[in-house]
Parts: structure tokens; sequence; C-alpha cells
């Protein structure tokens, strides 16, 4: 299972690395901001952030601080954007699949999958609530909602 993870994770990092220019994003669609976890009896502190890798396609790398330890990840998401009739982007609902690492006394890795939507408020700033179901819950492991800002670039 180890194997496992560090390969996912090292394939989040290179599909990152990729990406070396601006160009290779979709601009508008990615942010970074801080964010909170409510879930496993816990509240944590975090940061999220948002890769649009195509009109429909984001990673969604995250990084949470919680009482028992840190908890990191990614999830790979498809995105809907809706837009309104200036084209716009107002709201994109996004549903997909995560990886979870929690550390602590007892490191946990765990898949979910997550589902949630981005409110873009302005050309700078996005709303984002998510809510992350682990497929598998035999470790402790329990739902988790964010909510959390983002600077867009």
């Amino acid at each position: 299972m180890k194997n496992i993870v560090l390969a996912t994770l090292l394939s989040a990092i290179a599909a990152l690395g990729m990406s070396n220019s601006a160009s290779a994003q979709v601009v508008g669609q990615s942010s970074i901001g801080p964010s909170v976890l409510f879930g496993n009896g816990q509240t944590a502190i975090g940061i999220d952030s948002k890769f649009g890798i195509s009109e429909n396609l984001s990673l969604r790398p995250f990084v949470y601080f919680a009482n028992s330890g840190t908890d990191f990840g990614t999830a790979l998401t498809y995105d809907l954007p809706l837009r309104n009739t200036d084209n716009n982007i107002l709201i994109t609902p996004f549903v997909g699949a995560s990886i979870d690492v929690s550390t602590g006394g007892n490191s946990i890795t765990t898949a979910g999958l997550v589902a949630g939507a981005d409110l873009d408020l302005s050309d700078s700033l996005r709303l984002k609530a998510s809510l992350i179901v682990p497929l598998s819950t035999d470790r402790g492991q329990t739902t988790g909602v964010t909510v959390g800002a983002g600077f867009r670039f």
C-alpha cells in the first residue's frame, strides 16, 4: 500500500513539475489559500489549493495541521464551470478522488471521494467548500468537510 501511495504522490509532484510555465495552466482557474477541515472529531487549519490542468480537470493539493498530526494529500477532480450571461464563471461544482496521508501516532493513508464547489467572488478571490468521504473507515477515518478561500491566479 505504501508503494502505491508513494507512486501516486510522486506522479502528482511530477505533473506539477511538468507545468513549469504559466501557459501550462488555465489562467484564473488556479488558486491557493487558507482552509479549515472539520472531521475525525477535530478541527484543523491548513492550506488548500487548486491547479487547473484544463477547463474541466484540476489537481487540488492540501495540507492541514491537526492536533493529532499533519494531514496532506491531493485530489484529482472533474470540474463543471457554470457561467452567467456574460460568460464569466460563477460557480464550479466538482467531483473526484483523493489520496490523504495522516501523520502522527499512526501514519494512515486513505483514498476517498471528494465533491464540492468553488465560488468565484472576483477575478482574484474564490470561496471553496468540499465533502471528503473515505473509501475505507477501518482505520478510524471519517467523512470530512472543508471550507476556505483562495487567491486566484
